[in-house]
């Protein structure tokens, strides 16, 4: 029924999730170098594996997918993060386009 509306055009569609622009060659780099540090300012609150996991993802390019795992790994060990820490967050997040509400919920330290 909801899609038979909205080919009537009697709602408006869904709204576009955020996207970023495409990034230079040299934004590229530096995120591609921070993305593959990021993960490292947390091996103290997060086991081997959930990093494992995030460099793994980082390193083949899936920045999305790394930052997520990271943010989730720190919520489900409710470990502390400094306002320095979650700033590199919300940067890495803005650079990608990902809305950054998911900061909210994590613990400041």
């Amino acid at each position: 029924m909801d899609q038979m509306v909205r080919l009537l055009g009697l709602t408006r569609p869904p709204p576009e999730p955020a996207s970023a622009p495409p990034l230079a060659a040299a934004q590229h780099r530096e995120l591609a170098d921070a993305m593959r540090c990021l993960p490292g300012g947390f091996q103290d609150r997060l086991p081997a594996s959930t990093l494992r996991r995030v460099a793994d993802s980082a390193a083949l390019g899936r920045w999305e997918k790394a930052i997520g795992e990271l943010i989730m790994g720190l919520y489900m060990r409710d470990a502390p993060v400094s306002a320095t820490e979650r700033g590199e967050l919300r940067d890495a997040l803005q650079a990608l386009g990902v809305p950054a509400h998911r900061l909210d919920r994590l613990r400041s330290r």
